[in-house]
């Protein structure tokens, strides 16, 4: 059997490349600033599948305290949101939201999409 490299303890993610993330313990300060941030970047047009995610990608950042052990201060503005996504391959960030996402916020997820329309180019993309 293979052997799974991510580990999850505590606070404590340890993804499969060996990149060490602690969470930050948040407190009720980070709720507004994670609200203020996803109101400046959020497109009109309600909530969607794509909003959802736009969501749960600010709330994972700003659950990041460390990475590595080097410090990482909760994001002002979109700019700061690309730099703490820097330290991240795409690969390491997709492991990390899905090692950090609830389990029934994925399942949730997961049959969002399956309902969701299909793209209008889906058939020519299929060719």
């Amino acid at each position: 059997m293979a052997e799974n490299k991510n580990v999850v303890q505590d606070n404590t993610i340890t993804l499969s490349t060996g990149k060490v993330i602690t969470k930050r313990v948040k407190k009720g300060q980070h709720h507004f600033m994670e609200r203020a941030l996803l109101a400046a970047c959020m497109s009109e047009g309600g909530q969607n599948i794509g909003g959802v995610m736009s969501t749960m990608t600010i709330q994972n950042i700003f659950s990041i305290g460390t990475i590595d052990s080097e410090e990482v201060k909760p994001p002002k503005d979109l700019g700061d949101v690309y730099e703490i996504m820097d330290n991240f391959t795409y690969d390491e960030w997709a492991e990390f939201e899905k090692l950090v996402l609830p389990k029934e916020v994925q399942e949730k997820l997961d049959a969002a999409a399956k309902n969701s329309p299909n793209s209008p180019g889906l058939k020519t993309e299929s060719k």
